[in-house]
């Protein structure tokens, strides 16, 4: 079985709301022994398994989530993830390449079901109104500036310190 640009669906119960995630998994292929690689177009650069694992680019752990959870028509649910697949379109000589995601702890359905908890956290976390949307989580990237980062004044904020409060307010 092959599917391509297959659309898929889980929700994730937050008490009375729900979240629904949904994603388009670029192709879907059943292996011979039943499990499911799954593959993803890129363009551009292709992520690590690093940051595959640890959650900076969880698009196929999250779409394997989806299929093992039942979310992708036509598929059963619990199905289990042989391979996670980045295939690298470039053009020129090769004009593609592909890179299986080899876990250097576990495999694919438990890094899917590690992506899916991880997840859910989050959400469960923002659903509380007092959780506040912080820049800069990930510090690999607090040197970069994009192109909305002056709008969360970070710099204006940051340039101050205890010490400053405190002489303020002894005035």
């Amino acid at each position: 079985m092959l599917t391509a640009e297959s659309l898929g669906k889980i929700e994730i119960p937050l008490g009375e709301r729900t979240f629904t995630l949904r994603a388009r998994a670029d192709r879907i292929e059943q292996l011979a022994g039943g499990s499911y690689a799954i593959l993803d177009y890129k363009t551009g650069t292709v992520p690590t398994e690093k940051q595959v694992r640890i959650g900076i680019s969880p698009q196929l752990t999250l779409e394997a989530a989806i299929l093992r959870h039942g979310g992708f028509a036509d598929i059963p649910a619990d199905g289990s993830i042989a391979d996670l697949v980045y295939v690298s379109l470039k053009g020129g000589q090769p004009a593609g390449d592909h890179k299986t995601i080899d876990f250097k702890d576990g495999n694919a359905d438990l890094h899917a079901e590690r992506a899916l908890a991880k997840l859910q956290a989050v959400v469960e976390r923002f659903e509380d109104e007092t959780q506040p949307y912080l820049p800069l989580i990930l510090s690999m990237w607090k040197n970069r500036y994009g192109t909305y980062d002056h709008l969360a004044r970070v710099k204006e904020w940051s340039v101050g310190g205890d010490d400053e409060d405190e002489a303020g307010a002894a005035e």
